[in-house]
């Protein structure tokens, strides 16, 4: 399970074949893994194979579940003038993401808790702590740009969106995107486990599927594109990336 409230989940679980892209692009030759199958449990012993977006000691720390101290979490905070700089620019964000590109037309499932920290000011800004990025053709000339899913806590509530796009090369993040808000949620409690399932299906065509549960309580229930038209498929990041706030977030995972 994964969690998070400025904390990242404890787990992390994926199912899914890992193979090649087999869209109309000119893309890298890669070698076939269709045969495989990827599944990652993280309860979070350490952050070593966990790719890293933060620049500060208490951007991401490992400290005992508030709720059961023999379990370890991930801690994550947001001060008002923490950034962290990408290629892209800088951004307001402290993050942690999975190495793991999904297989694009193939089903895969994730799972993780988060919990908002009581040191979370809520905020009118836009706050992920949850996202599956694209991966840019970076040898067609993109750049990164906005997540094919993301969770973000929106004032006190959850908010879920996506992005799409069945251009085989985007070169701007505003242009030839469909956007789609897919839920907002009640007012969140603090210091609360939520447990987030995700079941989706990669894809830029009309088959693609997106299921979202929340402890057990489906949220979404979405059949439509869910990716943009890429090489390589999406990766989980976790954490807290933000517009400017004057606030602190902290959550856990």
């Amino acid at each position: 399970m994964v969690r998070f409230l400025a904390l990242l989940c404890s787990q992390i679980f994926y199912w899914a074949p890992v193979s090649a892209f087999s869209g109309e692009l000119e893309c890298p030759t890669s070698q076939d893994d269709s045969n495989q199958q990827y599944e990652n449990s993280v309860n979070f012993p350490n952050l070593t194979d966990w790719g890293k977006h933060f620049s500060y000691a208490h951007s991401a720390t490992l400290v005992p579940d508030p709720h059961n101290e023999e379990h370890t979490v991930l801690r994550v905070e947001v001060q008002e003038n923490d950034v962290f700089a990408t290629r892209t620019g800088d951004a307001y964000r402290a993050e942690v993401y999975e190495r793991y590109k999904a297989p694009f037309n193939t089903e895969t499932r994730y799972r993780f808790k988060t919990l908002i920290s009581e040191e979370w000011e809520f905020d009118d800004v836009r706050a992920l702590i949850a996202q599956w990025h694209a991966t840019p053709d970076l040898h067609l000339g993109e750049i990164s740009r906005s997540p094919n899913l993301g969770i973000e806590v929106r004032n006190n509530r959850f908010l879920i969106r996506g992005q799409t796009s069945d251009l085989p090369v985007n070169l701007h993040n505003k242009e030839g995107m469909t956007r789609v808000h897919h839920y907002l949620s009640e007012p969140i409690e603090k210091n609360r486990w939520y447990q987030f399932d995700i079941k989706v299906m990669w894809t830029p065509s009309s088959e693609g599927y997106l299921q979202v549960q929340i402890d057990d309580a489906t949220v979404v229930d979405y059949h439509g594109p869910t990716s943009y038209l890429d090489c390589v498929g999406p990766y989980f990041k976790a954490g807290v990336y933000r517009d400017y706030s004057s606030h602190t977030f902290v959550c856990l995972f």
